[in-house]
């Protein structure tokens, strides 16, 4: 798991400028990267250009789940709300992640103009909502 991060990271680093080329920060931009991350979960090769994109997606929506994770222990440590959370369970993978996003845009066309963070946090707290 630690080498599949570095190699992420290290795709997003080596790739910021072509990953960035048709980055809107919005639900099309991210679905069309986030579809590439799919298909090289399934299994297909693609060029490298698309596996930076994909590879964008996956850190967008690592970064989204470790900026409501440090909201969340702000919250604890402050004793105030300031968001509503996701409780994924401690075996979700960042695969799975990307997965719900996906469907969730897909779902969703009609939000597609709307900002990627939120709709990252509305996909993942719809399928991970707290008990």
């Amino acid at each position: 798991m630690r080498s599949l991060l570095w190699s992420v990271v290290f795709l997003l680093i080596s790739g910021c400028l072509v990953a960035q080329d048709d980055w809107k920060g919005d639900g099309s931009s991210l679905l069309r990267k986030c579809s590439l991350a799919v298909r090289t979960f399934d299994g297909e090769k693609l060029s490298s250009t698309d596996a930076v994109d994909g590879a964008f997606c996956v850190g967008y929506i690592w970064g989204n789940h470790d900026t409501g994770f440090m909201v969340q222990m702000l919250e604890e440590h402050e004793k105030i709300t300031l968001m509503k959370h996701a409780c994924p369970p401690s075996n979700a993978s960042t695969e799975q992640a990307v997965r719900v996003v996906v469907k969730y845009l897909r779902d969703n066309p009609e939000r597609l103009n709307m900002p990627a963070s939120v709709l990252v946090t509305d996909a993942i707290r719809g399928s991970f909502s707290c008990k």
